[in-house]
């Protein structure tokens, strides 16, 4: 840990915005009441859901000698009051200047860091997971911070470390908190998830930024951002993070135009990704990253890689399309930093499928099921044309839609998976506050044969019903869960770790 590291006095880190505070010590600061101490700052600013403020007198309680407070007008900015025994410091939009108090505090860690950003609805935990597989294959001491959590690469055995409230991107002040982790531990490359919240929100605002990734962008989030035009809107706030100087975006995409047109704008150097045929000119691009001569087999693909760096037939252990768009982008990343051509191919037959994304389970005696958290309408087509693509045999599809979240993509989810799949068994998937069976039909609205739709709202039980009705030969897909080791029911987090409940019923139905 860091935090002991990072003493320092309250007056200096405020005068860094013109505010002359008491010459107070802490060790940390924490947008978590509970987490609050004698030694450690709250601070206190109104959420999406909920507001820092009203949890104040619970941190005084609890000995915080600091408090920063969101003030709601400009003249309460820099007010500095007592309330027993703690300091209240008034700062007016903290939350859009709370990454720079974070920064300073843990001595803007990213600085001393090479740093990758990847964003966009789908993709992004496996390209951040496959930049740090090729970079420690290189020989490069790489971490990583997302949807699985942030940890030192290590191999497969890597042990991620679950990320601060559960969030794709973590809060402002423990990104700067972890990274400054990282430099302490001797990492040189860093690669973390970019989510549209953490963007909005300002939580990434003074981490710099040396490459920026765009995978793609489909419905999602549309609760939180309203319209897809907005939600495009928050993803492109990466190129304006501090000092980025390349960006990898997906050609391919709908929404690439306005990435490469605002990446021209601020002077970005670019590299273009995406899939062609062998009769199309690559050399259009001045920096590209293309694949060809795709060729889908049951342990994954084979295609030509083209780039503007060179050319090469590679080999890896990946499912599906959009694995080989993921593969792309990681590989245009370690090029555009600099690393060499020839190590980063060696590299790519080295790869290994990302926990819980299209991820296989070999049955001896059943199906294959292969788990993947695809959970918008997008990534649920993608994997099953991605299942579709390496079986000639039937595939099964097992998925739900989660509570409290757009109900738009619900009968979408469902149309989707009758496209592509044989059979279709609805479950449960994080219902939260909602009834399972509302979201089921809510799903089922989708549909237009009923038949072919089955409902087992334990996913344990749907799992076991495909098992036992699929043959052999077919692929079960058990979408939505991935990597996640829980449910969320009735606003309870239960224990469920589906990977692992395969791997118990791979032992059960082999014997």
């Amino acid at each position: 840990m860091v935090v002991s590291e990072f003493v320092q006095s309250v007056r200096p880190l405020m005068q860094k915005f013109g505010i002359d505070a008491p010459d107070i010590r802490i060790q940390a600061m924490t947008l978590d009441s509970r987490d609050v101490s004698s030694h450690v700052a709250f601070v206190a600013v109104k959420g999406h859901s909920l507001d820092g403020r009203d949890f104040i007198p619970q941190a005084i309680s609890l000995g915080t000698p600091i408090i920063f407070v969101q003030a709601d007008s400009e003249q309460e900015h820099g007010q500095i009051t007592m309330r027993d025994h703690t300091v209240l410091i008034y700062l007016y939009a903290l939350p859009d200047i709370l990454s720079s108090i974070a920064g300073a505090f843990y001595d803007y860690p990213a600085n001393k860091l090479i740093t990758t950003a990847v964003t966009g609805t789908n993709g992004k935990t496996s390209v951040v997971n496959l930049i740090s597989q090729l970079k420690f294959t290189l020989g490069t001491r790489s971490a990583a911070i997302g949807t699985l959590g942030s940890a030192i690469y290590e191999g497969p055995q890597t042990d991620w470390a679950e990320s601060k409230n559960a969030n794709t991107t973590p809060d402002a002040i423990y990104m700067q908190y972890q990274l400054a982790e990282f430099v302490q531990q001797g990492v040189a490359h860093v690669a973390f998830e970019a989510s549209s919240h953490a963007l909005v929100q300002g939580r990434l605002a003074q981490i710099k930024t040396d490459v920026a990734v765009f995978t793609n962008l489909s419905r999602d989030h549309l609760d939180y951002h309203g319209t897809m035009e907005e939600y495009a809107a928050a993803k492109r706030l990466l190129l304006d993070q501090p000092s980025v100087r390349a960006a990898v975006i997906n050609g391919d995409d709908h929404w690439s135009k306005a990435w490469i047109e605002g990446a021209k704008e601020r002077g970005i150097k670019t590299v273009i990704t995406g899939l062609r045929s062998t009769s199309e000119v690559f050399e259009e691009y001045q920096h590209y990253c293309f694949a060809s001569d795709i060729q889908y087999h049951t342990n994954g693909v084979i295609f030509i890689l083209h780039t503007s760096w060179g050319k090469a037939q590679v080999k890896c252990a990946l499912l599906g399309e959009f694995n080989v768009y993921n593969l792309l982008s990681a590989v245009a990343t370690l090029l555009v930093q600099g690393e060499r051509f020839s190590e980063v191919i060696k590299g790519i037959a080295e790869v290994k499928p990302v926990a819980g994304r299209m991820e296989v389970f070999e049955f001896s005696r059943a199906a294959n099921v292969v788990v993947d958290y695809a959970h918008t309408p997008d990534a649920l087509e993608k994997a099953l044309q991605a299942v579709r693509k390496h079986t000639g045999a039937k595939c099964w599809c097992i998925f739900g839609c989660g509570g409290d979240r757009d109900k738009g993509k619900r009968p979408q989810m469902a149309t989707v998976a009758e496209k592509f799949a044989d059979r279709v068994v609805l479950t449960t998937d994080n219902a939260r506050s909602e009834d399972p069976q509302t979201i089921v039909a809510d799903i089922m609205k989708g549909f237009d044969d009923a038949a072919v739709v089955g409902n087992q709202p334990d996913r344990e039980q749907a799992l076991r019903y495909c098992l036992n009705n699929a043959s052999p030969q077919d692929l079960i897909l058990a979408a939505g869960k991935g990597h996640e080791a829980y449910q969320i029911i009735n606003n309870h987090t239960l224990d469920y770790d589906e990977r692992a409940v395969i791997a118990r019923l791979q032992q059960e139905y082999s014997s």
